[in-house]
């Protein structure tokens, strides 16, 4: 049998869409066991998670999440997770939107 480090990282690329269930919360984030990975810890931190429509709480342990997997640690071995858009392409309260640089 393969290592199932290397198995998971070809069964969830980078960019591709994950299911799985939170196992652990802490303030900082949540390790969920992917489905088809149980093996193998993913990550989901609270720069990350950014749903739409937004929330308060990061999600409970036992609450499903789905998000898309952002890299691989390998050094750690886990998979790392976003769900929604990353915080830096969120528009909201920005009130420049336009082409300017405002240095008029």
């Amino acid at each position: 049998m393969g290592d199932a480090w290397e198995d998971a990282k070809l069964r969830h690329p980078v960019g591709s869409r994950v299911d799985g269930v939170v196992r652990v919360r802490r303030p900082f984030g949540v390790f969920i066991e992917l489905d088809g990975a149980p093996e193998v810890i993913a990550f989901l931190d609270i720069a990350s998670y950014n749903p739409d429509p937004p929330v308060d709480e990061l999600p409970e342990v036992g609450e499903g999440v789905s998000g898309e997997v952002a890299f691989h640690d390998d050094r750690k071995r886990q998979i790392r997770v976003r769900v929604g858009a990353p915080f830096w392409n969120d528009d909201a309260g920005r009130t420049d939107t336009g082409g300017s640089s405002g240095a008029d």
